[in-house]
């Protein structure tokens, strides 16, 4: 099933992604099976339901054919098996572009760091009640410092929280960047340390955390 799949996917990327080179295609095939596995039976159809799919054309292959070939496979059931394919990879395109934009995105941001003079020796971030506040090197609490020539503008466009952070810790430009009690699984935290590369730690235990 997954071979079979692998390689109707694969064609399907390479027909309507043939602008992109041979990397950014595997790229794509890439995230796209992997979000087959992760959003099973909510974004795709489930792989029960693809492998019955895959299972039927199989039988109707072998009525006229003795032997099976990946390829000749695909071709013979084409339109049926394509389609799929096709929603799979689109949905991996979609992911591949949105991760490319970001990466240039946080890429320019960290050039526009590297030349913008710091306004604090360190930043601590602390992650506590649903927000997090910022803390400067003496331990106090400079959020509101930093994020209110924001509020307007984040309001007016939607912004969420972490969207403030980020503006207001780009605003402080730090020299390092200190985490506290950061949840598993923070895309602001993953985002700041891309444009603060090498300037970011993340805290084991101290004062700060303890009153988190």
């Amino acid at each position: 099933m997954d071979e079979y799949e692998g390689v109707i996917i694969g064609r399907c990327v390479k027909a309507r992604y043939d602008f992109l080179d041979s990397a950014e295609r595997d790229r794509i095939i890439s995230i796209t099976k992997k979000l087959a596995k992760e959003y099973e039976g909510e974004l795709f159809p489930s792989y029960e339901k693809r492998r019955e799919r895959v299972k039927k054309a199989l039988e109707e292959y072998f009525k006229a054919n003795d032997k099976i070939v990946p390829g000749g496979f695909v071709d013979f059931r084409h339109r049926e098996l394509y389609y799929s394919a096709e929603v799979m990879a689109s949905e991996g395109a979609k992911r591949y572009f949105d991760e490319k934009e970001y990466e240039e995105f946080t890429h320019l941001l960290s050039a526009f760091i590297s030349q913008k003079e710091a306004k604090e020796e360190v930043l601590h971030l602390v992650w506590s009640g649903g927000r997090v506040r910022l803390l400067n090197k003496r331990r106090r609490d400079v959020t509101e410092k930093y994020e209110k020539e924001f509020y307007s503008a984040a309001y007016k466009k939607g912004l969420g929280q972490e969207d403030l952070a980020i503006s207001a810790v780009i605003s402080a430009a730090p020299e390092r960047l200190v985490f506290h009690c950061p949840p598993a699984f923070s895309p602001l935290k993953e985002t700041l340390e891309k444009i603060f590369e090498g300037k970011c730690k993340t805290c084991q235990g101290c004062n700060i955390c303890k009153k988190a």
